[in-house]
C-alpha cells in the first residue's frame, strides 16, 4: 500500500498504548480509523483525544476472544466506512501466570492464548474475506513481541508461548495471501532501540469471570516496581517512545515489510544464539541471560 490517505484502518487494543499510537499515526496519514477495545471508558477517552478537525475516528467495543464479537466489529465498520484496508490485531494482556510454569492453571493459559493468539485468529477470520472481496490493496499487522516472538523470557511463559504462536500464524498467513493484494506483517514492538514500552499492559486489570483462578493471586508487578527492581540490580532503564513504533508500522505497510522491527544489537545477538543452539544441538543457554 503506497497511499494510505482515505483508507480505513481497524486497530484492536486501540484505547491505549501501541494501538492508540498507531491510530494517531494513521490519522496523520489521512486514514479513517476504528478503535476497538474491551473497556468503554478508556475507549471513549481515546476517541475524544484523537478527534480534531476533519479526522474520522470512531470507537467500538469488541472482545477479541469471541469470534462473534469480531464479526460484529466488522459489520459495524463496514456500515460506517464501507470497507477495511488495514487491520491491526494488537490487543494484549500482561503475563497471566504466577509462579512456576507447571503451577499455572488452565485459565492462565487460556486467557493469554485467547487474547493474543485467538485475538489474531478471530480478527483475520472476520475481516480478510471482506478485504479480499473489495479487491483493493490491504494490509494485516499482527502484534507479537520480542518475548516469545524472537526468544522467550522464561519468567513469563504464558505470554511468551502465545506471542511465539502469533509469529507462526502470521508466517502461514503471509504465504497464503502472497498471491493477493493483501500484505502481511508481524510487529515486534520490543525490537526497537533499547527501552521499555509504557503501555496499558502494565496496568492491573481484573480478570474476566470466565478466566477466574481457583486460588487467589498476589498483585502483579507494575511498571514502577519493575523499574525499581531493575535499577536496584544495576540495570539501566529507558523508555521507547510509542510514536517510534507507530512510525515503523506505517513504514512497514508502505514498504510491504513482513518483519516489522528495528535491528537492535542485544536482540539480534539473542536470535543468533538461539539459531546457533539449534544448529549445533547445544543447550539453550541464551534463556539464562534475558530479562527476568
Amino acid at each position: 500500500m503506497k497511499d494510505l490517505s482515505g483508507k480505513v484502518a481497524v486497530v484492536t487494543g486501540g484505547a491505549g498504548g501501541i494501538g492508540r499510537a498507531m491510530a494517531e499515526r494513521f490519522l496523520t496519514e489521512g486514514m479513517r480509523v476504528v478503535l476497538a477495545d474491551f473497556d468503554q471508558a478508556p475507549l471513549d477517552d481515546a476517541v475524544e483525544s484523537l478527534q480534531s478537525g476533519s479526522r474520522e475516528v470512531i470507537g467500538l467495543l469488541a472482545d477479541v476472544t469471541k469470534r462473534e464479537s469480531m464479526e460484529q466489529l466488522r459489520a459495524a465498520t463496514l456500515e460506517q466506512f464501507g470497507a477495511v484496508h488495514v487491520l491491526c490485531n494488537n490487543a494484549g494482556v500482561a503475563n497471566t501466570g504466577v509462579g512456576q510454569i507447571w503451577e499455572h492453571e488452565d485459565v492462565d493459559w487460556r486467557w493469554s492464548l485467547d487474547v493474543h493468539l485467538f485475538g489474531v485468529i478471530h480478527g483475520c477470520a472476520a475481516f480478510i474475506p471482506s478485504m479480499l472481496e473489495h479487491g483493493e490493496e490491504g494490509h494485516i499487522v499482527n502484534t507479537s513481541s520480542g518475548n516469545g516472538g524472537l526468544t522467550p523470557f522464561p519468567s513469563t511463559p504464558t505470554y511468551a508461548v502465545a506471542k511465539a504462536a502469533v509469529v507462526t500464524y502470521t508466517e502461514c498467513l503471509w504465504a497464503q495471501l502472497r498471491s493477493t493484494r493483501i500484505g502481511v506483517s508481524v510487529l515486534f514492538p520490543t525490537g526497537y532501540t533499547p527501552g521499555l514500552l509504557n503501555t496499558g499492559i502494565w496496568n492491573q486489570r481484573d480478570r474476566p469471570p470466565e478466566y477466574a483462578t481457583a486460588t487467589p493471586r498476589p498483585p502483579r508487578r507494575g511498571l514502577d516496581e519493575w523499574v525499581k527492581r531493575a535499577e536496584q540490580e544495576g540495570r539501566s532503564v529507558q523508555f521507547t517512545p510509542l510514536d517510534e513504533v507507530a512510525d515503523q508500522v506505517v513504514t512497514g505497510i508502505v514498504q510491504d515489510q513482513f518483519w516489522m522491527h528495528v535491528p537492535r544489537e542485544d536482540a539480534d545477538a539473542r536470535v543468533r544464539e538461539r539459531v546457533d543452539s539449534l544448529i549445533g544441538n547445544l543447550p539453550p543457554e541464551y534463556l539464562m541471560t534475558g530479562p527476568g
